[in-house]
């Protein structure tokens, strides 16, 4: 490869990042109050719930609940605090309580369940430690910074004082040991995607009992990327449509995910 093309490589990851964070930005200024979120769901698909990040509204996942939406499910967008400043772990335990009022009201007792960025850790803490597996079928990690991340010490020189999310995203935090050490509920399945050039996200080790060449996805794209391309969302489709292992007939897809479909 020679110079001018690897910067003419670079200045195009720069023009994409960008733009994906500038649609990003778009949809996390329409805030948590949105319309319902429930359509009809295709038979034998179950709804898929979507957590936002960080300084994050419902809003910054409308891009996917659309997505689902047009292909057959029905999705919600979990509220989780204002911009997630509060402890993870409590944020967890309203996430089982959400997931109580959706199976009282709905009669739903299973969903997919779709944790961007500090979202996914608020979802893995509530299956490993507050029995939230119950409710839940497969669990993507979508830019989860498993092992932490360093990005979160400018939460702490600007929240830290009365956030204690942004502690419990350091890689030395003790929430973050205890999410490593328990294990994942017999039977659960997760995948973790992530975007090849996410400076929010480090890209992690993957979780104990994750497969690596099944379920650990990394496609090119920041960490805006994840929730406003179209190649993410087919790789959090493929994995929520594929059939359990006594299934005797795969589920039709459009395409497989590729490169360059990531970066669409």
């Amino acid at each position: 490869m020679t110079l001018a093309s690897s910067d003419k490589r670079r200045s195009s990851v720069v023009l994409r990042t960008i733009s994906h964070g500038a649609a990003y930005a778009r949809h996390l200024v329409r805030g948590n109050h949105l319309p319902s979120d429930l359509k009809w769901s295709r038979p034998g698909t179950p709804p898929v719930l979507l957590a936002h990040g960080f300084l994050g509204t419902r809003g910054t996942m409308q891009p996917l609940a659309q997505r689902f939406g047009d292909d057959g499910r029905a999705t919600f967008t979990y509220h989780h605090g204002t911009f997630q400043l509060r402890s993870l772990r409590a944020s967890a335990q309203e996430l089982v309580e959400h997931f109580a009022r959706l199976e009282r009201s709905l009669g739903v007792s299973q969903f997919d369940v779709v944790g961007f960025s500090m979202g996914g850790l608020i979802a893995l803490h509530a299956i490993k430690f507050m029995q939230a597996h119950r409710w839940v079928r497969r669990l993507a990690l979508l830019g989860t910074p498993t092992d932490g991340t360093w990005a979160g010490l400018l939460g702490v020189a600007t929240v830290g004082w009365l956030s204690p999310s942004v502690w419990q995203c350091l890689p030395t935090s003790d929430f973050l040991a205890d999410l490593h050490a328990a294990p994942l509920p017999p039977g659960m399945r997760v995948r973790q995607i992530h975007g090849d050039h996410d400076g929010l996200c480090p890209l992690p080790t993957p979780l104990p009992g994750v497969d690596r060449e099944r379920d650990f996805v990394v496609l090119p794209g920041g960490h805006s990327s994840l929730v406003v391309t179209h190649g993410f969302y087919e790789a959090l489709r493929d994995f929520f449509d594929e059939p359990e292992p006594e299934a005797d007939a795969p589920v039709a897809r459009d395409r497989p995910v590729t490169a360059e479909s990531a970066a669409e």
